[in-house]
């Protein structure tokens, strides 16, 4: 199958273990245009709250490399000192702002997808160096609703840009009557208002954005029903692999329904191909419980242990057939049943008192009365 044929048949979603590789890979679900009006917001914030400081470091920069006498310039000492005093105002004003803008961007784009490290992505891969395929994703439907959501974002700032502009041209044209320091303050002010607006509308815009990321994402990991089927084939393993599995689980089952024997009140047999051990207690149960049952050689070993631990085994061919036949392990024997289970248990209680009071056993009833009901006829 061809990757074109392929791409045309996936109409399935993804599988969760498509998912989750997908994920191992590094590949999640990216919104960097919010990251990016996150970032904006931030800034525009910090400087709504801390440009007049910010302005204040600045000019102490600015008033000390003025008044720089040259003859320090002379002197390599005194010159990096003189460096170090210009240039830590305005580190202390961009390495907390840049920190912070990298910490909000930072968690604006883990917080869409998730945090997830996996060295795929930046892993050297030949194949994707095709100029063809480069050439065709020019013209591709990504492609388009990238040009499509950037002309969006375009008219939508422009617009807003434009109406900011004609709301606050007065004060614009009334800040060349003003006079220092009151002139550039105001400039900084009315730039800032802008700059937090726009990015307040920039970041509007990115969220209807989200969820087309989402779609995409979900689209691109579409699977086509070829390749549900072999992965599941893949999670079952070989034909060799399943059969062994199913042997190992068999052989577990048989070693716990072999433990829970002694803990019957009797074992039903028919008498050496079929036998079935029954518990009831009638504080924890509605009905007597299936806990054991076998053919051939398997009852032949459930009635070995039963015999060895002192459990009662009772010979009732057509009702050890019908429970095995209709009854599943740690279930409650069938309403049906009840009767003949009951006739079974009753037998089992006058024996057992027999045996306490050193008495003969009593005869097997032959009247019928531990045969099933027809219906249940195996």
């Amino acid at each position: 199958m061809t990757d074109t044929s392929a791409g045309e048949n996936r109409t399935e979603q993804a599988t969760p273990r498509r998912l989750q590789k997908a994920r191992e890979e590094g590949s999640v679900v990216r919104a960097h245009a919010m990251a990016g009006a996150a970032v904006l917001i931030a800034g525009a914030g910090i400087l709504w709250f801390a440009g007049a400081k910010f302005i204040e470091l600045l000019e102490t920069s600015l008033r000390v490399g003025f008044t720089l006498q040259p003859e320090a310039m002379r002197e390599p000492a005194r010159l990096v000192a003189m460096a170090g005093e210009i240039a830590w105002p305005v580190v202390l004003i961009l390495a907390p702002f840049m920190l912070i803008l990298a910490a909000v961007g930072f968690a604006a784009d883990v917080g869409i997808g998730g945090w997830v490290v996996s060295p795929k992505p930046i892993t050297p891969d030949f194949t994707r160096i095709d100029p063809l395929k480069g050439f065709g994703k020019l013209f591709s439907q990504a492609a388009l609703a990238e040009i499509v959501k950037a002309i969006v974002k375009f008219i939508v700032v422009g617009a807003v840009a434009a109406f900011l502009m004609k709301v606050w041209l007065r004060d614009f044209f009334h800040i060349a009557t003003e006079t220092w320091p009151y002139a550039p303050l105001h400039v900084g002010k009315l730039a800032n208002e802008v700059f937090l607006i726009l990015a307040v509308s920039l970041a509007v815009v990115t969220v209807f954005e989200v969820p087309y990321q989402l779609w995409q994402h979900r689209d691109q990991l579409k699977m086509s029903r070829q390749e549900i089927k072999d992965e599941q084939k893949e999670q079952e393993g070989s034909p060799q692999t399943r059969r062994r599995i199913r042997g190992l689980r068999l052989k577990l089952a048989r070693a716990r329904m072999m433990s829970e024997v002694p803990k019957a009140d009797v074992v039903v047999v028919n008498p050496e191909h079929f036998a079935v051990a029954l518990s009831y207690r009638e504080e924890r149960m509605r009905a007597p419980r299936l806990i054991a049952k076998g053919t051939g050689l398997t009852a032949l070993r459930i009635r070995a242990a039963a015999e060895e631990h002192g459990v009662a085994v009772v010979e009732a061919p057509p009702l050890a057939r019908s429970i095995n036949r209709f009854v599943e392990l740690g279930d409650e024997i069938p309403v049906g049943l009840y009767r003949a289970v009951a006739e079974v248990l009753a037998y089992v209680y006058r024996l057992k008192a027999a045996r306490d009071d050193r008495l003969p056993a009593p005869p097997l009833p032959q009247d019928g009365r531990f045969e099933p009901p027809q219906e249940f006829d195996a």
